[in-house]
């Protein structure tokens, strides 16, 4: 047999073991498939976030968040998100940083929040039935008519040791109201990391920008006394006419969402262009970032 014949019969059995053995013995990589669903649970001290979104984004926000959270109430944070690989997102997923704030509402000891498919459930215990209306709605305006949110809330009994801790000292039936830097803190909050979006040179609202209002609601209808100013800006190119009158009908265009959300504050829907910039850099980002819709709580006049 030549040495050329018995080479091609050598190589071929190598080529036939490695197809057949080394992939045994590989790493494999999985992710998760299906549908989103997401878990919130506080128990002893600890905050639990599971399941899986269809982001890394939904889920770098939503930890983000939970560690913001944790300074606040004392607790210690764990995660066990996936990325479901080629999934579709739920719409709830732009929800979650805000939905995670509905927990410090609850009583610290046990609570729960569960997302999945069309249906968020909560469980916990409120102090008053008020309170559980409240967070009811709070969450209802969050998610939209789209998803069912299932009640499974209890009213703390009256006199319970643990009542003064159930919900913020500000949401306490009788307690005065929030001052403006607790109300413009609360706004601030809110927007962190967000972006108001609309279509290109356009004052019309995208999906994720009426997802970013949407989540200013609760925390505007906490405080239907403060005053809003709505600003518009832009970045520096084009027209500074042109600039100024886009972002005039851009803060509009927000002012009237809330209002078609029944939003009670007074609000003024003001236009500044390009004449406030945050960032004075030529650059995409920069560019990005001096394009923003702000919330500023006025004096009442």
């Amino acid at each position: 047999m030549s040495r050329g014949i018995i080479f091609s019969v050598g190589l071929f059995a190598l080529t036939l073991l490695a197809f057949l053995c080394i992939p045994r013995h590989l790493p494999v990589t999985s992710s998760a498939t299906g549908h989103p669903a997401f878990n919130a649970h506080i128990e002893n001290g600890q905050l639990t976030l599971s399941g899986a979104v269809a982001s890394e984004e939904a889920k770098v926000a939503v930890v983000a968040r939970a560690h913001d959270l944790s300074k606040n109430l004392r607790l210690r944070v764990t995660y066990n998100l996936e990325i479901i690989e080629h999934g579709q997102a739920a719409g709830w997923e732009a929800t979650l940083p805000a939905l995670l704030t509905q927990v410090a509402t609850l009583q610290h000891h046990q609570a729960t929040i569960s997302l999945s498919g069309q249906t968020a459930t909560v469980k916990g215990a409120v102090a008053s039935t008020d309170a559980k209306t409240k967070l009811l709605h709070d969450m209802a305006s969050l998610l939209g008519t789209s998803v069912h949110v299932q009640d499974q809330l209890t009213v703390a009994s009256a006199g319970s040791a643990s009542q003064a801790n159930l919900i913020p000292a500000t949401q306490l039936p009788g307690a005065p109201h929030a001052s403006r830097a607790q109300v413009q803190a609360g706004l601030d909050e809110v927007l962190r990391g967000e972006h108001i979006a609309f279509e290109s040179n356009s004052a019309v609202l995208t999906h994720k920008g009426r997802a970013v209002i949407d989540k200013l609601v609760p925390t505007l209808k906490r405080a239907p006394d403060a005053v809003i100013e709505i600003g518009g800006h832009t970045d520096s190119y084009g027209d500074p006419d042109y600039n100024l009158q886009l972002s005039r009908t851009r803060a509009e265009s927000v002012r009237q969402y809330l209002l078609e959300h029944q939003v009670p504050n007074r609000l003024t829907a003001v236009g500044y262009g390009s004449t406030r910039p945050l960032s004075q850099d030529r650059t995409r980002a920069a560019s990005k970032k001096n394009r923003r819709i702000e919330f500023r709580v006025k004096e009442e006049r």
